[in-house]
């Protein structure tokens, strides 16, 4: 990802894990510590949002991230992505454990709200 307004490179972004069978595929984002806080995430997963379902013709796009990553929790939500249900203790982080909340968005409740 690079930012528009200076060619900055402030991190990354993939779609993973492309089932073409299913038409899905899993979001992933990776800002650099300077770059958080600023909405880059917001707007980052509103574009591969757009090219998933747009160019890639998905129907499902996920996102799994920490219950503590309060930020990717709020982008996701931005942008019309609804909690599914938490994996409980399922990740090994600094020494404990914590829990993976997924997260999923259809193509039709995307157009519907890009139109509204």
């Amino acid at each position: 990802m690079v930012e528009l307004a200076g060619g900055t490179l402030i991190g990354t972004a993939t779609l993973w894990t492309i089932d073409t069978h299913h038409r899905s595929a899993h979001i992933g984002l990776q800002l650099l510590p300077s770059c958080r806080g600023k909405g880059y995430g917001t707007d980052v997963v509103a574009v591969m949002c757009h090219y998933g379902f747009v160019v890639r013709g998905l129907h499902r796009l996920q996102i799994e991230t920490l219950s503590d990553n309060v930020a990717m929790l709020r982008a996701a939500e931005r942008n019309g992505f609804v909690r599914e249900g938490v994996l409980r203790s399922s990740a090994w982080v600094m020494g404990q454990f914590l829990d993976d909340v997924l997260l999923g968005l259809l193509t039709d409740d995307w157009q519907r709200a890009a139109n509204a």
